[in-house]
């Protein structure tokens, strides 16, 4: 019986193979070259970025803060202040794009009006001023590139920065998200003399200095300023087909090499910021800053320089030949979520003046963490201005975050 049925199913084998060969030869092939293509194809998608591999190559982050101002000798007033959107990525171990588009007061203009800072107590601190536009907009915002470069760790600590950057200077230019100073407003020396934020377009080296453990460089060239009367702040170019017929030459170093100490210097040179050709309207800005945390107690402090040749001491502007401030800060954490801080400030944008030009500030006020990188900001301003009955004393409100 056995017999019977081994024989019956090697019958059957025979009788499947012998249908097998009869078959197209033609279809089999068909079969065989479609598998291929699918095989293919998988293969292919499988070598080609997925939304994962691009969103952990990706990072996306940003900024804002708005701040409500009730300030004697100007009207009482909220402002949706900044909204910055970050995108990086990664392309290798070792390039990495950055990039932050930042709205600032709200509304754009959506016209080529021109728009004017009126800076109506002579205060200097144009953040706080009036910003007056021509008939055809009443628009006060812009809309910002503020940082777009590409950053490469060629070798060891030692990176080169090409594209819109900014300028490595002071405490805040490189560092001012809302939860990493007090104060609703930086400071002004920070913002006259200083002029926070302060972006151009260049290239940058940076590293760390070898056999100094805690010494960092910055070594920079960029498109400098350009002005006709010597406004600092309103000479920035910002990388908006910027006139670079004349750079300006950024060297500083950074030093924290002890615990809780932070201290730097920085030094730039342009040879015109007038940008005309055969002109010497020469600008040096020098730059010393100095910070020290002790567990609970921060202080800090900086002073910075503008001395301009030429265009500067000609008639109409030689009292800006010399532009100077330096402000003294201490702060006190007497729990994780509650800082409070106190500021002195001076500044003078007219400092080459025979006439007293000088301003004086305090801020003092609170600062209360709601999530770590959440604040919300008490800033109590008094100030002392040459011009009497033009002090903006007073309080101001806001809001911060990152993320």
């Amino acid at each position: 019986m056995l017999k019977k049925s081994l024989l019956a199913t090697l019958l059957s084998a025979a009788s499947t193979i012998t249908v097998a060969s009869d078959m197209d030869i033609s279809t089999l092939q068909a079969q065989l070259k479609a598998q291929q293509i699918q095989i293919d194809a998988l293969v292919a998608a499988s070598e080609k970025p997925t939304v994962s591999t691009m969103s952990s190559k990706t990072s996306i982050g940003g900024y804002g803060e708005a701040h409500y101002y009730n300030y004697e000798n100007a009207a009482q007033q909220y402002d949706a202040y900044r909204f910055v959107l970050y995108v990086g990525h990664k392309f290798s171990d070792t390039v990495r794009l950055h990039s932050e588009l930042e709205v600032e007061h709200g509304l754009v203009a959506d016209t080529d009006a021109t728009c004017t800072v009126k800076d109506a107590n002579g205060s200097g601190d144009l953040q706080q001023s009036e910003v007056v536009c021509g008939s055809a907009s009443t628009k006060p915002g812009e809309l910002e590139l503020e940082q777009m470069f590409i950053e490469w760790n060629y070798h060891g600590k030692q990176n080169v920065s090409i594209g819109q950057i900014l300028v490595p200077i002071g405490f805040l230019n490189e560092t001012h998200e809302p939860e990493t100073f007090y104060g609703a407003k930086r400071n002004p020396v920070e913002t006259a003399i200083i002029p926070t934020t302060w972006w151009e377009g260049g290239i940058k080296a940076s590293g760390l200095v070898a056999g100094v453990d805690g010494l960092s460089y910055n070594a920079v060239v960029t498109t400098g300023l350009k002005t006709n009367n010597a406004n600092i702040r309103s000479g920035r170019q910002k990388g908006a087909k910027a006139v670079a017929e004349d750079m300006a030459y950024t060297v500083g170093f950074n030093y924290q090499g002890i615990a809780g100490l932070t201290t730097g210097a920085t030094y730039q040179l342009q040879k015109d910021i007038s940008q005309a050709i055969g002109q010497t309207n020469e600008a040096t800005l020098i730059e010393a800053h100095i910070g020290y945390t002790w567990q609970n107690f921060s202080t800090r402090a900086l002073y910075a320089k503008w001395d301009i040749d030429g265009i500067a001491t000609s008639a109409s502007y030689a009292a800006k030949a010399e532009q100077e401030g330096y402000y003294v800060e201490a702060t006190y954490k007497p729990i994780e979520k509650l800082g409070v801080f106190a500021r002195f400030s001076a500044w003078d944008n007219d400092a080459a003046d025979v006439a007293d030009s000088k301003k004086e500030q305090w801020n003092y006020g609170v600062n209360y963490y709601i999530a770590p990188r959440v604040v919300l900001k008490l800033d109590i301003q008094e100030q002392v201005l040459p011009m009497a009955g033009l002090d903006e004393d007073g309080f101001a409100l806001a809001v911060g975050y990152s993320f």
